[in-house]
């Protein structure tokens, strides 16, 4: 399991305030993981230091993100890459460089780079896939989806397309945002489905932390009905058991 799944886990998790009569204060926790896009060591090291759960390197090839994913051995940020392309060399070095996770179009990623168990794996995926390939995700253990989108206001029809790539394909989304998305978007995006927001290349430190204090201040979702949390985990096919034990039922009927 990748660093970036573990986290993306920890989300939902609320721990106690603590044993017995003394009172514990804790951090008020961001609602979704904070990522940005870094080309450079530079970039990396800056928006690790700035507080980002996450430094997405955007390189041309694995080849040229491994120095920048090296430079971030030793810091708290998951150190994921966003190429173009993906093939089973270039994903050996990326593990080799400790890179956690990859994201990479459908098209450009040839199936015998992806092992899930040896580095985590997120898909490039928009409206435009329809339900049947959104379905057959699922099987293939990938981390989430990355979903670009000009950011800003959101219509209940945009919100919705978010729903149905989370709920179809039974994934968590990393979605794009602006370096200075107000509360009310970021809570909108986490209802419809993201778990963690990525912003651009060249956001200055400030504005990263900014943006981490504003995730910060996101309502903590309520249980029960409409938990956005359950878009991604409840897979499609939830009801077959239950078909099953009612055929099994009309067999000892006709005992």
């Amino acid at each position: 399991m990748s660093e970036l799944q573990k986290r993306i886990a920890r989300l939902g998790r609320r721990e106690s305030n603590g044993i017995g009569f003394s009172a514990t204060t804790r951090e008020k926790p961001r609602q979704l993981l904070l990522g940005v896009i870094a080309g450079d060591d530079a970039g990396a090291k800056a928006a690790a230091d700035a507080g980002a759960d996450v430094v997405l390197v955007e390189a041309s090839s694995a080849a040229a993100a491994v120095p920048v994913v090296s430079s971030l051995k030793g810091s708290k940020a998951v150190a994921g890459v966003l190429l173009p392309a993906l093939d089973e060399a270039g994903a050996e070095a990326l593990t080799g460089a400790g890179c956690d996770f990859v994201v990479c179009t459908l098209e450009g990623t040839e199936a015998t780079a992806v092992d899930t168990d040896r580095m985590g794996h997120v898909a490039v995926a928009s409206s435009a896939l329809d339900d049947t390939t959104l379905r057959s995700l699922a099987p293939l253990g990938l981390d989430g989806l990355y979903v670009t989108r000009t950011p800003g206001n959101m219509t209940l029809a945009t919100q919705l397309q978010l729903v149905r790539i989370a709920s179809f394909a039974s994934a968590p989304l990393l979605v794009n945002v602006a370096a200075d998305a107000p509360v009310a978007e970021l809570r909108a995006l986490r209802d419809g489905g993201a778990a963690m927001v990525i912003a651009p290349r060249g956001t200055a430190p400030e504005q990263l932390a900014a943006l981490g204090e504003a995730l910060k201040n996101v309502p903590a979702k309520k249980g029960g009905r409409g938990d956005s949390r359950d878009i991604a985990l409840v897979p499609s096919r939830a009801a077959a058991p239950a078909e099953h034990d009612h055929e099994e039922e009309g067999d000892d009927d006709d005992d």
